[in-house]
C-alpha cells in the first residue's frame, strides 16, 4: 500500500478533523495551490477545503520526503493525534475524541442559547488552535455569543484531542455554566454487549449495520459542514430546502398528505426517504398553537439512523424545524426527553423509542402526531416496530379516546411470507396493513412510464457452476465428523436432544441441528449428577467442535481448501491446554492425527474450486469491457467474505479489484465484529473508488446506496423475496447486473421460485387495492380485534410468569460448576445483571476486554470465564466506584430452580422467570459484598 493509499483509506477521518488553513504554511508542495484551497474554505467550509486539499495531493507527483512532511505539517499545526494516528495504523485515540461528539451535536441548540463563548474560551487553549480561538472571538463580537458559541462548537467537534470532552467540561465550570455541566455530564456511553445486558442490550443490540436505499450523503459519519464563516446557520428561514418531487414521488405522497395511515411501497432507488420529507414537511405546517406537531422516524439500524437525521437536517436547514437524533451509544433518558421536548423531527431506533415508551421517559405515542417505520415489512411478530404498534393497538382499541400518530410506512417489498398462492399472499399484505393500522397501500400506478426512466431493475441471471469431481480434504473432515458424532452418541443420544432432524454435514440445516444440540444440553437432567455433569460437558464440547468443521466444510465448499484448511486450523491454535479434559483431549488428537494429511490435500493445486473458477470468469468478462464496473458481492458467512477477498488478492488477473469487506459488528462465536470505523473505511474505499469490489454479508441486504454500483453477484445467496428486492436493487446505475452464482440447483430453484412471488406480491397489493375500500377496513379492524385479544391473553400469561419468586441456582453451562444463587445477583438500569458476592470472583478466568467499551455509568474492561472450563461468562465491569462487578451473559449458564429443580430454556435475560432485585449503591447487601467496596 503507497502513501497515498494510506491516506485514501483514512481520508474520512482527516477530512472531518484538519482546518486546511493552519496547515497549507506548512506545507510546500501545496504552495501553488494555497489560494484555491483558502477560497474554498471560506465559502464552503471546512470539510470541503479539507476534500479539495487532499484531491490535489493525489494529483501531486510524489516528491521525496513529501509523505513525512505532511505529517510533520499535521503535527506543527496542531493535529498531532491524527498525526500519530495515520502513521501508526492506530485510531483508538481518534475514536475516543469521537465519544460524546453525538451528544454535544444534538444538545447544540440548547448550548448555543445558553453559554457565553468569551467567558469560557480562556480556558480551552488546550483544545483549540490560536487561529481558531480569535476566529471564535471575531466572531462573536461581529455576530453574536448564538454564533459565536456554534463558531466554538464546530472546532470543537473536529478537534483530534481525545481528551476535548474533559477540558470543555472544565471549562464549562470554570465558566459557571454549572446547569449546562449538568446535563452534558449525564451524556454517558452506551455500548453495551450481550454479557448482562436485556431489553436495552437486545434492540440497543449490536445492530447490524446497514445503509439507506435512498440517495443522501455519501459519508455517513462527517459533521455539518458550516456556512461560510464556518458557524452552523441558525434557524430563521421560512422553508425548507427546495426539492421539486418527480409526478411518480408525489403520487406515492398523495395519500399521507392527506393524513392516512400509509404504506409506501416503491422500488429501491425511488427515492423513499424524499417523499418521506415532503410528507413531513407538509404535516408540519399544519402545526398550530392548540395542536403542536412531531415527528419520530424509526430505522433499524444506526448507520442508517445517522444518514437519515443528516438528509432531514440538511433539508430542514433553512428552518425553524429542529432535527436530532438518538441511536446506538445515545440512550441518556436525560437528552431524550429534552429533545422530544424541543425537537420537532427526532430520529430514532425503534427498540430505542420502545424502551423508553415502557419506562415513561416518553410519556406515550400521543407525544408524537407522525412516526415513520423505514423498512416497514418488518412490522411482524417479535420486532421492536410490532411492540410499538401494540402500544398503539392498545390506545386505538382502549376505553378513552386519545389522539393518535399517523403512521407512514416505507419498503421495496411487503414480502408474502410462507404464501403458496396470491389468497395467502393477500392475507399475509392484510396482516402487516392491520399491525401498521393501514388505510392504504401506495404504490405508483398512473406514473409508471416516469418511474422505469428514473428507476433501473437491474437484469437478472444464473450461473450453474460444477461441483469437484472429487474433494479428499472434504472426505477427512466428514470422517473426522462422523468420529466426534460417534464420541457423543456413545454418551448420549444427541438426536434426542433436537426436534431439528439431523441434517447432511456441511450445510445450514446442520447448524441449526447442533445449536439446537447445545442449547438442550444445558436443561439435559439425569439421575446421577456427577454423571449428569460429565455428560453434558463431553456433549457440549463434542457440539463446539462439530460446529467448527461444520463451517470448515461450508468454506471448502465456496471457496478454496486451503482457507478451510487456515480456518481449522486457527481454531484448534486458539484452544486453552490448560482448560482441557479427557474429551478435549481426544478430540484434538483426532484433528492431530489427520492434520498433515488435510494440510497436504490443502496445498494441492489440482483441487480447484470449479465456483471460484466461474465467479473469476464473471469477474473478467465484466471488467474487460467496463473497468469501471464496481461489485458488491454477497456471501453467506463472515469466514467466507474473509477467505474470497484472500482468494481475490493471490489471483493476479483479479487483484486490481482490491476488494474490502462488510460484515456486522454484533460477535458471534467467538468471532469479533467488525468496528464502525472499519465499516466506514470499508464503505469510503468502495464509494470514493479505492476499490472495485465490496465483498458483504447480510448485513448490507437493505439500504446500501451506490449510485455507481452496477454489478450484484449473489454467491450461492439466496433468501426470500424481500432478500431477493433488497439485494438485487443494491445495483443502482444503469444496464446494471444481478448474478446468482450456485453449484447448486436448489439455491436456482429457490430464486425462480422468488420471482414467482415477486409477481404474486405485486398482483396481491393490486387486487387488494381494487377492493372497496370500506371492506378493506373492515377487514383490517375485524383483525386488529383479534389481535388485541390475543396479545391481553399474552400480557396475562407473562405477568404471572413474572411472579414466580423461587429462588434460583446458575450452574456453568458447559461443565455445571456452582456459579452462583439469583439472591447474589442485582439488575442495574433493567439492562446489568450484575454478581455482588465477592467469592464468584474466585471462580472466574479473568483476561483482557479486547474492546473495552462503556455503557452508562459502567465500564466494560475484562473477560470473565469458567475457572474450570474456561466457558464465557461475561464481562468484568466497573460501576460508580465498585472496581470489580461482573456482569454476566445468559448463555454462560443453566437455570435451576431450587424448588422445583426445572430448568427452563433461557436464551436472554428476559426469558428468566424468577426475580432479581434492582442494585441499590446505598444497599448494604448490593455493596458490601463488592470486591474493592
Amino acid at each position: 500500500m503507497t502513501n497515498k493509499d494510506v491516506l485514501r483509506q483514512y481520508q474520512t477521518y482527516i477530512t472531518n478533523i484538519i482546518q486546511p488553513s493552519c496547515i497549507l504554511p506548512l506545507v510546500e508542495f501545496l504552495n501553488d495551490h494555497e489560494g484555491q484551497i483558502q477560497t474554498v474554505e471560506d465559502q464552503k467550509g471546512l470539510t470541503e477545503a479539507a476534500t479539495l486539499m487532499m484531491s490535489l495531493i493525489y494529483d501531486l507527483p510524489e516528491t521525496q520526503g513529501w509523505f513525512r512532511m505532511l505529517l510533520d505539517g499535521f503535527s506543527n499545526a496542531g493535529y498531532s493525534t491524527l498525526a500519530e494516528a495515520i502513521e501508526s495504523n492506530d485510531f483508538a485515540d481518534i475514536e475516543k475524541a469521537a465519544i460524546h461528539k453525538e451528544e454535544v451535536r444534538k444538545l447544540r441548540v440548547m448550548l448555543a442559547n445558553q453559554l457565553k463563548p468569551l467567558d469560557i474560551l480562556p480556558y480551552m487553549h488546550e483544545v483549540l488552535l490560536p487561529s481558531q480561538r480569535e476566529r471564535v472571538e471575531r466572531i462573536t463580537e461581529l455576530k453574536g455569543m448564538v454564533r459565536g458559541t456554534h463558531t466554538l462548537l464546530d472546532f470543537l467537534l473536529r478537534t483530534d484531542n481525545p481528551r476535548w470532552y474533559t477540558c470543555f467540561l472544565d471549562a464549562l465550570r470554570k465558566g459557571r455554566f454549572d446547569q449546562v455541566v449538568n446535563v452534558l455530564d449525564d451524556q454517558n456511553g452506551n455500548a453495551s454487549e450481550q454479557s448482562g445486558v436485556d431489553g436495552k442490550e437486545e434492540a440497543l443490540e449490536e445492530m447490524e449495520i446497514s445503509f439507506s436505499e435512498e440517495a443522501g450523503p455519501s459519508n455517513l459519519f462527517a459533521s455539518a459542514d458550516a456556512g461560510k464563516d464556518g458557524c452552523q446557520p441558525t434557524s430563521n428561514y421560512d422553508a425548507p430546502s427546495s426539492v421539486a418531487l418527480r409526478n411518480y414521488q408525489l403520487e406515492l405522497a398523495e395519500p399521507a398528505l392527506k393524513g392516512k395511515n400509509t404504506i409506501i411501497c416503491a422500488p429501491t432507488g425511488s427515492g423513499k426517504t424524499m417523499v418521506a420529507m415532503e410528507i413531513c414537511r407538509h404535516h408540519l405546517e399544519q402545526s398550530t398553537e392548540e395542536r403542536g406537531r412531531k415527528v419520530v422516524f424509526l430505522a433499524n439500524t444506526i448507520p442508517l439512523c445517522q444518514q437519515q437525521m443528516e438528509m432531514f437536517q440538511k433539508y430542514f436547514e433553512n428552518t425553524d424545524v429542529g432535527v436530532t437524533g438518538h441511536f446506538g451509544d445515545d440512550a441518556n433518558p436525560i437528552a431524550i426527553r429534552v429533545s422530544v421536548e424541543t425537537y420537532e423531527i427526532i430520529v430514532m431506533t425503534p427498540k430505542l423509542l420502545e424502551i423508553n415508551l415502557q419506562d415513561g421517559t416518553i410519556p406515550g405515542l400521543s407525544t408524537f402526531t407522525l412516526i415513520f417505520f423505514d423498512e416497514c415489512h418488518h412490522t411482524m411478530k417479535n420486532h421492536a416496530y410490532n411492540a410499538i404498534m401494540k402500544m398503539y393497538l392498545d390506545i386505538k382499541l382502549g376505553p378513552e379516546p386519545t389522539p393518535l400518530p399517523q403512521i407512514v410506512g416505507l419498503t421495496a417489498s411487503v414480502g408474502v411470507g410462507k404464501s403458496k398462492n396470491e389468497r395467502d399472499a393477500r392475507e399475509h399484505i392484510y396482516q402487516l396493513c392491520a399491525n401498521l393500522d393501514t388505510d392504504t397501500i401506495s404504490t405508483v400506478r398512473q406514473n409508471e412510464g416516469e418511474l422505469s426512466s428514473h428507476v433501473f431493475v437491474p437484469d437478472k441471471d444464473t450461473r450453474i457452476a460444477k461441483r469437484r469431481v472429487a474433494n479428499p480434504f472434504m472426505d477427512i473432515v466428514l470422517e473426522l465428523m462422523a468420529h466426534v458424532e460417534s464420541l457423543a452418541n456413545n454418551t448420549y443420544n444427541i438426536d434426542s436432544l433436537s426436534k431439528i432432524p439431523r441434517s447432511t454435514r456441511g450445510s445450514q440445516s446442520y447448524e441449526q441441528w447442533i445449536v439446537e444440540v447445545q442449547r438442550n444440553c444445558k436443561v439435559l437432567r439425569l439421575d446421577n449428577e456427577d454423571e449428569e455433569k460429565k455428560v453434558c460437558r463431553k456433549l457440549v464440547t463434542c457440539a463446539e467442535h462439530l460446529r467448527k468443521y461444520n463451517d470448515c466444510l461450508i468454506i471448502s465448499e465456496d471457496a478454496r481448501v486451503k482457507d478451510a484448511f487456515k480456518y481449522l486450523q486457527e481454531h484448534f491454535d486458539n484452544l486453552d491446554p490448560e482448560y482441557f479434559d479427557e474429551t478435549d483431549e481426544k478430540l484434538v488428537n483426532y484433528f492431530e492425527d489427520k492434520k498433515a494429511t488435510l494440510k497436504n490435500v490443502a496445498n494441492d493445486n489440482g483441487m480447484d474450486n470449479p465456483k471460484l473458477s466461474e465467479l473469476q470468469l464473471v469477474f473478467e468478462e465484466q471488467y474487460r469491457f467496463k473497468p469501471e464496473t464496481r461489485t458488491i458481492l454477497f456471501v453467506r458467512t463472515r469466514a467466507l467474505a474473509e477467505a474470497i477477498k484472500e482468494w481475490v488478492l493471490e489471483t493476479p488477473t483479479l487483484t486490481h479489484l482490491r476488494p474490502k469487506v462488510l460484515i456486522g459488528r454484533r460477535k458471534t462465536d467467538k468471532v469479533e465484529g467488525m468496528s464502525l470505523s472499519n465499516q466506514k473505511a470499508a464503505l469510503d474505499a468502495f464509494q470514493e473508488g479505492g476499490s472495485k469490489l465490496l465483498i458483504a454479508t447480510s448485513v448490507a441486504d437493505e439500504g446500501i446506496d451506490i449510485a455507481s454500483c452496477n454489478l450484484v453477484l449473489l454467491y450461492d445467496y439466496v433468501g426470500n423475496v424481500i432478500k431477493m428486492v433488497q439485494t438485487r436493487g443494491r445495483g443502482r446505475a444503469k444496464d446494471s447486473l444481478c448474478i446468482l452464482i450456485t453449484s447448486n440447483s436448489e439455491s436456482a430453484t429457490k430464486e425462480q421460485i422468488n420471482i414467482i412471488h415477486e409477481k404474486m406480491m405485486y398482483d396481491a397489493i393490486k387486487s387488494i387495492q381494487r377492493i372497496d375500500h370500506t371492506q378493506f377496513l373492515a377487514k383490517v379492524n375485524k383483525m386488529q380485534t383479534i389481535m388485541k385479544k390475543t396479545y391481553d391473553i399474552e400480557r396475562q400469561m407473562a405477568q404471572t410468569r413474572s411472579q414466580e419468586t423461587d429462588p434460583f441456582v446458575l450452574l456453568c453451562g458447559k461443565c455445571r460448576k456452582f456459579a452462583c444463587n439469583t439472591k447474589d445477583i442485582r439488575v442495574i438500569k433493567n439492562a446489568h445483571r450484575v454478581v455482588i458476592n465477592k467469592d464468584f470472583i474466585d471462580l472466574c478466568n479473568v483476561t483482557p476486554h479486547p474492546k473495552p467499551k462503556k455503557y452508562d455509568d459502567m465500564e466494560m474492561k475484562r473477560k470473565i470465564a469458567c475457572k474450570d472450563c474456561n466457558r464465557d461468562w461475561g464481562i468484568m465491569g466497573s460501576y460508580l466506584g465498585l472496581p470489580e462487578v461482573p456482569l454476566l451473559k445468559t448463555e454462560g449458564f443453566i437455570f435451576v430452580n431450587s424448588r422445583t429443580q426445572s430448568r427452563p430454556k433461557v436464551n436472554k435475560w428476559q426469558d428468566f422467570p424468577g426475580v432479581i432485585e434492582e442494585f441499590d449503591i446505598l444497599d448494604k447487601s448490593s455493596t458490601a459484598q463488592g470486591k474493592g467496596v
